[in-house]
């Protein structure tokens, strides 16, 4: 379903504007400040992105969507690029997985390989988890940073580069994200940039007696209240909701800005 362009350039411009989740390896370039930069130059850019997208179909799952986000600000600015996107590369037959973007920066010409990444992590004691509990910002990091990123060093992608008049100047990285406190903190682990964006979280027994707004998965990222009375649910509805689904869900409380998640007992336990 194609989005709002109201919506869609309010979700763009968290996206530019927005502290990184995980900070830059001294290898790599943070993909924010060439948003943002464009961003300066052609205050345009949101809304012709906006714009694109609005015609499009909008994908269901989150990472998808925020790769067509990140797309549409690309192709919108004056001087990026888009030359590849989710480009395979294969070894004997083998698929060893997948660029996320190849682009250009027409102000520099140099060609950059871009990872991006979209996630959400509750904090406990030991680790911080993802709202599906196998997932955790420990084991992506070390995916994003020692597979996802060299990857475009392997033979056989400096070979398709190559082939296709592509030859790379670095990596750049583009992750966004909010991570989520209880009164437990993680004492060991990765740990994310310091100015991260932040939210709560609490297993459902321990909610307090008031009204929430669930959000759908495309406003994780930008969480909004939204103004329709018929939204919001209380609090024992809302423990059925969540312990009869058994997984996490992200709410606002009434008259409350901070986005949390609402977790089932068992949390996070399998």
């Amino acid at each position: 379903m194609p989005g709002q362009p109201d919506k869609l350039a309010r979700q763009l411009v968290w996206l530019v504007q927005a502290p990184s989740l995980l900070p830059c390896p001294d290898s790599c370039r943070d993909a924010g400040t060439l948003l943002q930069r464009e961003y300066q130059h052609a205050p345009q850019l949101i809304q012709q992105a906006a714009e694109r997208l609005a015609d499009q179909p909008q994908p269901r799952r989150l990472g998808l969507l925020f790769e067509a986000w990140v797309a549409a600000l690309i192709d919108a600015a004056p001087t990026l690029t888009l030359l590849g996107r989710n480009l395979p590369i294969r070894d004997d037959g083998t698929t060893l997985g997948e660029l996320d973007m190849v682009v250009r920066d027409e102000h520099s010409g140099e060609i950059h390989h871009w990872e991006l990444a979209l996630k959400f992590y509750l904090a406990t004691a030991t680790q911080w988890y993802g709202p599906n509990s196998h997932d955790t910002l420990e084991r992506k990091a070390r995916h994003l940073f020692h597979s996802q990123l060299p990857r475009s060093d392997h033979p056989a992608a400096k070979r398709l580069l190559t082939e296709r008049g592509w030859p790379l100047s670095g990596r750049v990285l583009l992750t966004r994200g909010r991570l989520f406190y209880h009164c437990d903190q993680p004492r060991q682990g990765q740990q994310p940039t310091a100015d991260h964006e932040r939210g709560w979280w609490l297993p459902s027994n321990a909610l307090p007696n008031t009204h929430w707004q669930v959000l759908d998965r495309s406003d994780w990222p930008t969480p909004f209240m939204s103004d329709k009375s018929t939204s919001f649910i209380d609090t024992p509805t809302l423990i059925d909701y969540v312990e009869s689904r058994s997984r996490p869900l992200m709410v606002l409380q009434v008259h409350h800005d901070t986005p949390g998640f609402v977790v089932p007992v068992s949390w996070p336990n399998p």
